[in-house]
């Protein structure tokens, strides 16, 4: 083969493969470029994956902020309601009149012996001063300088127990069911104040309990219940503070289901 011929074969051959080689190395070139750019979306993607997932352990910690507020509101509004329950419940206190001893009868002055005979007590009524005053102890517990709350349970379910048939039995009822409600412990608190409706029905608390129990059904989401209960009290203690406290519980009520 002669000199000129091999060159030109040479020439030939570099010819056909420095387009392949350019080809070659435009598309690793472009593959590489490819790779770069989903790299970048990844990587912006992550980063706003990233963000959102900051955003929404920011929003978690601004709920819980927003529901432990919300939380001591309702406790700072049933205490609120506590204090005018009290307060109401000193204004409504008038003291019992006094009844003089009947004078003994002729017949039985005729009869040493029915004289002597003491007459037969309840043993709730052995020691009413006693009475009265484990009654004021419970009571005191509920006061704003103590709001010993779980106390006043405890302490109010005991007197009931070594009490049952007590003049105050009923008051005993009521603040007990009071303390449940303000500790937030709404299925007791509606279980008690029940009680004060069923076991007492002649009690001047029993206005009170009905309108704390419309107030914690519409709380745990009975919104009809919560309606015939808050309308009863405004049928059957008109022009009362429940009653009027009952008709602004009746107007949220209205404006949450329209």
């Amino acid at each position: 083969m002669s000199l000129k011929r091999l060159t030109s074969g040479l020439l030939f051959a570099l010819l056909i493969l420095s387009p392949l080689a350019a080809t070659a190395a435009g598309s690793f070139d472009q593959r590489l470029d490819v790779l770069e750019r989903r790299v970048d979306r990844i990587t912006d993607l992550t980063l706003q994956l990233q963000a959102i997932q900051e955003d929404n352990r920011q929003l978690r910690g601004q709920i819980e902020q927003l529901q432990h507020e919300i939380a001591l509101l309702k406790r700072k509004q049933r205490d609120l309601y506590l204090d005018i329950d009290q307060r109401i419940a000193s204004l409504q206190q008038t003291p019992a009149p006094a009844v003089p001893a009947a004078p003994p009868s002729t017949a039985t002055a005729a009869t040493p012996a029915a004289v002597a005979a003491p007459r037969p007590s309840t043993p709730a009524a052995a020691d009413p001063a006693r009475e009265e005053a484990e009654y004021k102890a419970a009571y005191a517990l509920l006061s704003p300088q103590q709001r010993r709350y779980q106390e006043a349970v405890k302490a109010f379910r005991a007197f009931l127990e070594k009490y049952p048939h007590s003049k105050l039995a009923a008051n005993a009822q009521y603040w007990m069911a009071e303390a449940s409600y303000v500790l937030q412990d709404n299925e007791t608190a509606l279980r008690e104040f029940q009680k004060v409706v069923s076991d007492y029905p002649d009690s001047p608390k029993v206005a009170g309990a009905l309108l704390k129990i419309g107030y914690i059904q519409h709380a745990l989401g009975q919104r009809a219940a919560a309606k015939a209960t808050l309308e009863q009290v405004v049928r059957d203690y008109p022009n009362t503070a429940v009653a009027d406290m009952a008709k602004q519980r009746l107007q949220r009520l209205a404006r949450e289901t329209r």
